[in-house]
């Protein structure tokens, strides 16, 4: 069964060759096609991790309410992440995914004439047909592909100036040839920049795509942790395991890489933006409220505060439409207090008195 499933990329690889006649840009374009085969799930996992953002203030209340009952947290927040349909492991399948095709291509280009249906002499340099094989090895047998393997091989594994596809940072240092070319990988400390520039550069895109991860989502709990442990450890595991492999499933890796990376930017993207209480996600900062509308879409006044009634405006001493009218009320004279600087106040009626003078003049 195994065997089968590598058998799937030698065919692939040869097939890509044929129509490129570079081994390289082989490895990319089939780096290229394993990725649009995986980028539903990958879009799946995407948006789960950003549903999970959105769900963190329940998350905070959940662990607020069963304080110091892991067992009940544990179970509450998983019938949560059910109904809303997220992962907490999120961030970690995208890059679990990858390591199907990883295994395989490593295989395939350690010994690539082996899985097109060849066998090497041992002592010697020289392939041979192997029989009994399946429908597609035998249709990849002939292919320029393989010819060429078995006619030049430094040839065809040379990609960029300094790099062989079939060589490692390991074999460059140790000055040793690879499984399927003979001629040493490296001579000196000239030899080995660019292999360590290449495995470098594939740890620095793998942590910068699992720091854009990590930074899309505000999970906490358990599940987190582990998830953002496991991110920061395997840029340097996937180094460590650079150090060994060939330069041509380096060349794999930094291409998924830089596909996962544009990738996520472009989903993030077209996601709608959270609000800032749920982008913290500490439930801290309350959603803004929307502001009441009238009919016909006008925003209404808001209400004052403490029973404060609003001052009406006035425009040159009239009062504004809808504004209430200040009632004025006079004392009578008798009950009026006036100071020594006022002037008594003018009255039109006549005191009985001073009619009556009149009438006797």
């Amino acid at each position: 069964m195994f065997e089968r499933f590598l058998e799937l990329f030698s065919s692939a690889l040869a097939g890509l060759y044929a129509v490129i006649p570079s081994y390289g840009v082989s490895i990319i374009l089939l780096t290229l096609l394993v990725r649009v085969v995986l980028l539903p799930l990958s879009i799946k996992q995407t948006r789960s991790m950003r549903e999970m953002q959105r769900i963190q203030p329940e998350v905070k209340q959940i662990q607020a309410r069963n304080k110091g009952n892991r067992q009940k947290t544990n179970e509450e927040m998983m019938a949560l992440y059910k109904e809303h349909g997220v992962n907490p492991f999120g961030g970690c399948l995208p890059l679990l995914m990858q390591f199907p095709a990883l295994i395989g291509l490593f295989y395939v280009i350690r010994d690539p004439l082996t899985h097109l249906g060849y066998n090497f002499l041992d002592g010697a340099w020289r392939a041979v047909p192997t029989e009994g094989l399946s429908w597609l090895v035998e249709r990849v047998q002939n292919s320029a592909f393989a010819r060429e393997l078995i006619q030049s091989p430094a040839t065809v594994n040379r990609f960029f100036p300094g790099l062989r596809l079939d060589c490692s940072l390991q074999a460059s240092i140790q000055q040793v040839g690879s499984r399927s070319v003979p001629a040493p990988c490296g001579t000196g400390i000239p030899s080995m920049l660019p292999y360590i520039a290449l495995v470098l550069f594939m740890g620095f895109t793998t942590y910068y795509q699992q720091k854009q991860m990590q930074s899309s989502q505000t999970a906490t709990g358990p599940q987190a942790q582990q998830m953002q442990t496991f991110a920061k450890i395997m840029p340097f595991m996937l180094m460590f395991f650079a150090f060994s492999f060939p330069t041509g499933v380096v060349i794999y890796w930094l291409t998924t890489n830089v596909w996962m990376i544009v990738q996520q930017r472009l989903i993030l993207k077209a996601a709608p933006p959270l609000l800032p209480h749920l982008l913290h996600g500490d439930g801290s900062k309350e959603a803004p409220k929307e502001t009441p509308k009238l009919k016909g879409g006008t925003p209404a006044k808001p209400k004052p505060k403490d029973g404060a009634r609003p001052k009406p405006k006035t425009n040159g001493g009239t009062s504004q439409p809808g504004a209430r009218k200040k009632t004025s009320t006079t004392q009578p004279p008798q009950q009026a207090q006036s100071n020594g600087d006022e002037q008594p106040t003018a009255t039109t009626s006549r005191s009985p008195n001073a009619s009556k003078k009149k009438r006797r003049r």
